[in-house]
């Protein structure tokens, strides 16, 4: 999978770990957990709960982009729908996108107004006033490559004058040492924030996937090469950080 470019697609309901446990959680209130593995680091469990969340439980980042939402917003990766229900409460029009059946069967049961079960990608000739793309949701791109094929592709959903509220974190915290020297293999094809996952749920296998964790400076680069510029960058505290996009 390593240097692939962005091609999620659609996932099937057999292959959608993260859509079964949001439904389950949904319908039945079955806490059961997500099993997370990675190639850097030991497997996790995530509970379904957590996508849930109501806004006073979100992270200040989440908090501080839905603030800074106007308008017409797309909701890209929008999981269970909470980001859009609130949105909606705040009486702002939004479009929801995910690419799990599950998901977006959840989100219209929750009253998400408007669902679309699609890849961002191949998404056309509509524009919005702000994309959203949160919990780390320029992960989606997989890779350095796939970021470019990312922005430039949602430069054209961007009305003039609109933004792209995005987050990300900086992983070379785990390629430091106690003295601060930093371990990262210089010489591989691989960026040290591109992270192989594969998610399982019950008896649902995932599909392995990469997704990407970007630095400032490389999204910033990146940005540039496809006429969108950084604005502002908002740090977390986590070695997370909000972007917000606008085009050149």
């Amino acid at each position: 999978m390593r240097g692939q470019s962005y091609t999620m697609g659609v996932l099937t309901r057999e292959h959608d770990p993260m859509g079964a446990a949001i439904w389950d959680y949904y319908t039945a209130f079955k806490d059961h957990q997500i099993t997370v593995k990675t190639d850097i680091a030991e497997d996790e469990e995530l509970s379904p709960a957590y996508l849930f969340r109501d806004f006073d439980q979100m992270p200040d980042i989440e908090q501080l982009a839905l603030d800074k939402a106007s308008g017409h917003v797309l909701d890209v990766g929008a999981g269970a729908g909470s980001h859009a229900l609130w949105l909606q409460e705040k009486e702002l029009k939004v479009t929801a996108l995910d690419i799990s059946p599950f998901a977006c069967q959840t989100m219209k049961e929750r009253g998400v107004q408007d669902v679309r079960l699609i890849d961002v990608m191949q998404l056309k000739d509509e524009q919005f006033d702000t994309i959203l793309l949160l919990m780390n949701g320029l992960g989606i791109s997989g890779t350095p490559q796939g970021l470019d094929l990312l922005l430039n592709h949602l430069g054209t959903l961007l009305k003039p004058g609109g933004q792209i509220l995005a987050d990300s974190a900086d992983l070379h915290h785990l390629f430091t040492d106690e003295n601060g020297e930093a371990w990262i293999d210089l010489n591989s094809d691989k960026y040290y924030g591109q992270v192989e996952y594969r998610l399982s749920y019950r008896d649902v296998e995932g599909i392995p996937f990469n997704w990407l964790f970007v630095d400032q400076e490389t999204l910033t680069l990146t940005a540039q090469k496809n006429k969108l510029q950084v604005v502002d960058m908002i740090e977390g505290s986590h070695h997370d950080y909000l972007s917000v996009l606008k085009k050149i």
